[in-house]
């Protein structure tokens, strides 16, 4: 089961060290996480960061103009800002509550043997895609980790570095196009709870689409899924333990 870190949010705030940290205690096989990048450095490196938002601000309880991930360097965004907002935030240090890294995110999934899950929330470049692919080989995870998407030319990019990489197409919407595109670039999808009829789950089933499911937070649900073949499911919950 995949935490998506909503509800275990009470924990503290999605995409947070301490509530991925949360996620590996409450045995999650895998947990997800949201990326951006940031601006080069003097050296002209650049870094990923966790955050669900393209800017700063509401996570970082920042007023007036946005405040972008991508035009600041990754030294800016760690010395200056830390997450101020989300539910028992008081609980933890300012070290506790920095903006994650990657790499920060890629550790706690290690020490946890949860599965990496990292969605791509903005339209990337292609070398963009090419240094996040390199930064999860450098970490020696780029076959557990597991990237989504709701774009397909970033999804494209990706499969051109890796074959073996599990790559999710996410959807609220499904056409035949989509499944075109999918099977000639080996795409398993992540799809909405309330679109997936019986027949779509036959016709992946069919062409070897491997489905992960969002969001299920009762064990009706889960088990309704669950019975009919579905394998993957994300969950704001340890529904396992409920």
């Amino acid at each position: 089961m995949l935490c998506r870190s909503q509800r275990i949010y009470e924990i503290c705030t999605r995409n947070s060290i301490p509530v991925f940290e949360a996620a590996g205690r409450e045995g999650f096989q895998a947990v997800e996480c949201d990326i951006h990048e940031t601006a080069k450095d003097k050296k002209g490196k650049r870094r990923f960061v966790i955050m669900h938002d393209q800017t700063l601000n509401r996570m970082c309880g920042l007023s007036g103009k946005n405040v972008y991930q991508k035009k600041l360097t990754y030294q800016k965004i760690r010395s200056k800002y830390h997450i101020k907002t989300g539910n028992n935030i008081e609980s933890y240090t300012k070290k506790q509550l920095r903006i994650p890294s990657l790499e920060e995110y890629l550790s706690i999934c290690k020490r946890y043997h949860m599965k990496p899950v990292i969605e791509i929330k903005q339209k990337m470049k292609k070398d963009t895609i090419k240094r996040l692919y390199q930064s999860l080989k450098k970490a020696k995870m780029q076959n557990q980790a597991v990237v989504t998407c709701k774009y397909k030319q970033q999804l494209t990019y990706m499969r051109k570095y890796t074959r073996k990489m599990p790559l999710e197409y996410v959807r609220h919407d499904f056409t035949q196009n989509d499944l075109s595109w999918m099977k000639k670039y080996h795409i398993n999808v992540s799809i909405n709870k309330n679109i997936l009829s019986d027949d779509m789950i036959q016709l992946f089933e069919r062409n070897n689409i491997k489905i992960n499911i969002w969001t299920i937070n009762n064990k009706d649900q889960l088990y309704n899924f669950t019975n009919k073949g579905i394998k993957i499911v994300t969950s704001d919950d340890a529904l396992w333990k409920e």
